[in-house]
């Protein structure tokens, strides 16, 4: 009987730690994935906005 449930300990620890895998891998690579569209879109954005800036005489932008 002891037998039995230390293996059944044993596959429940290592259920659960194939599922933290599992999940966390999951998560890095959403992550992963969100923070380039979020760099991509900002970049677009600054893009946008200097073309939209008006530069001096010298040909700066005003926090220049």
């Amino acid at each position: 009987m002891l037998i039995i449930m230390t293996i059944y300990a044993s596959l429940k620890t290592a259920m659960r730690l194939v599922i933290y895998l599992v999940l966390g891998g999951l998560v890095m690579l959403v992550r992963h994935r969100n923070r380039k569209k979020s760099r991509r879109e900002m970049d677009e954005q600054t893009k946008k906005f200097v073309a939209k800036t008006k530069t001096d005489e010298n040909g700066k932008y005003p926090w220049e």
